[in-house]
């Protein structure tokens, strides 16, 4: 959450277009290329995804880092003629520079969430990406709160060029595949989500009435440096769940650990242990029964048959039962199985996902791209702006939150299939752009 937290400049990125377009003396044409290939850059994550099958996390978090280190300071020496001004194609290979390096923590947070909770990936995925839209507010305060709100909009792009990767570098070996045992989470995880969720969504709604108070109100210096704090302090709480995750989780095994102890204590002051030998003890003729069995096909979990059954032991049954569900267990293939890039790029449910994903995402990312030219083409003031770029960051966290939420909690207990929600965002998509039209076309005819 901390490094998604400072993730979502590229969702800012209607904050400073307008100023990149004046000081580069770029037109509409130019500056839509420039967006293009922020979008490139902060959706191709190939190299990710092939760098974090070989290296840990939190070296994949470290190129990220330095990526977009990088790129943000050379877009940032750029709008400010601290050097050469560089061809168009230039300031569109810093821009993918500085926005695929986001590519890098995606991968390496979402991919290890999801295999950490595989029960709960919804809800995981839903907060990160949440808060990865929510970034862009938490971005926009810290830079008021660091630089003033009459600063330029340039230094913004100082700031993403060493916050992000400050807080990257400091919480990247927190990242690991090993630093939870999926057996020791129990009925306890959907609480810690929830804890996690109910803090997030704190931070959210106070950002958006300061947003909406600072439109107003104007804030002081003074104040919009108190709030930043605040919202620090509210993310330095979030650090305090996955301890006390983890302080529970061990009381829990510890708990279960000695009721275990006192239960074998029990069972053999009355002398109900099991004898291993006799249980071990299976005839060559049960043997024989077994691999007959097996071998006819088995469509259910028991290991022979009903009239083979009755005349064994029942702890032979028992036996002979488990070592038939795993002979199933190795001849039916895992649903969800590791497999290489290659199976996944020719497989139909990615193709299917990246069609979606193509059909779903053009529309909002062309808004954000164009929002600075649409609040000033309405007359809408820099702050006023800044105010519409923050809002939008705080309602895609609540729609991506929700979703994620709403996504797990129909699939476990109405079995409602993940790409239902697609189906259904797609639809509100287009239903939001159809009531649009109608001011649309009343906005040409005016105009």
């Amino acid at each position: 959450m901390w490094i998604q937290s400072c993730n979502g400049a590229s969702y800012a990125f209607g904050m400073y277009s307008e100023e990149m377009k004046l000081s580069l003396g770029y037109n509409q044409e130019s500056l839509d290329t420039i967006g293009f290939w922020k979008d490139v850059g902060e959706n191709v994550g190939i190299v990710a995804g092939l760098l974090f099958d070989v290296v840990q996390p939190s070296w994949v978090i470290a190129v990220g880092a330095t990526q977009t280190m990088c790129g943000y300071f050379l877009l940032w020496l750029t709008i400010t003629h601290k050097i050469a001004r560089p061809k168009l194609w230039g300031v569109c290979t810093f821009m993918w520079m500085a926005t695929n390096g986001q590519t890098f923590f995606n991968t390496a947070t979402i991919v290890t969430c999801v295999k950490l909770f595989p029960e709960s990936r919804g809800k995981a995925i839903g907060l990160l990406k949440g808060m990865l839209d929510l970034s862009s507010a938490i971005l926009s305060q810290i830079f008021t709160g660091i630089y003033g709100s009459a600063a330029r909009k340039s230094a913004f792009l100082l700031l993403m060029s060493w916050q992000p990767a400050f807080v990257e570098f400091s919480a990247m070996f927190l990242v690991r595949l090993d630093a939870v045992d999926n057996d020791g989470i129990g009925a306890s995880e959907s609480y810690w989500f929830l804890v996690v969720m109910t803090l997030s969504s704190c931070l959210a709604i106070f950002l958006m009435v300061v947003v909406v108070i600072d439109n107003f109100l104007l804030l002081s210096t003074a104040v919009d440096r108190g709030v930043s704090i605040i919202v620090i302090i509210i993310l330095l709480l979030m650090m305090i769940v996955p301890w006390r995750s983890t302080l529970y989780r061990r009381r829990e095994t510890e708990d279960f650990s000695q009721l275990s102890e006192k239960l074998l204590q029990k069972d053999t002051i009355f002398g109900k242990d099991m004898n291993l030998e006799e249980k071990d003890g299976i005839s060559e003729e049960t043997e024989i029964k077994f691999e007959q069995t097996a071998g006819k096909g088995i469509t259910g979990t028991s290991s022979i048959g009903e009239e083979e059954a009755g005349d064994l032991p029942q702890h032979i049954k028992i036996d002979t039962e488990k070592r038939a569900s795993t002979f199933l267990d190795n001849r039916v293939p895992k649903i969800e199985q590791d497999l290489t890039v290659c199976e996944i790029l020719v497989s139909t449910d990615f193709l299917l996902l990246v069609m979606a994903t193509l059909c779903a995402m053009g529309a909002g990312f062309t808004a954000i791209n164009n929002m600075g030219q649409i609040g000033f083409s309405q007359g809408y003031s820099p702050r006023q702006i800044d105010t519409l770029v923050s809002l939008l960051s705080i309602w895609g966290f609540a729609g991506r939150c929700l979703g994620g939420f709403a996504s797990d909690i129909l699939l476990h207990t109405k079995a409602v299939p993940r790409p239902a929600f697609i189906v259904a965002a797609l639809c509100t998509l287009a239903l939001g752009l159809a009531l649009d039209m109608p001011n649309s076309r009343s906005g040409e005819a005016e105009a």
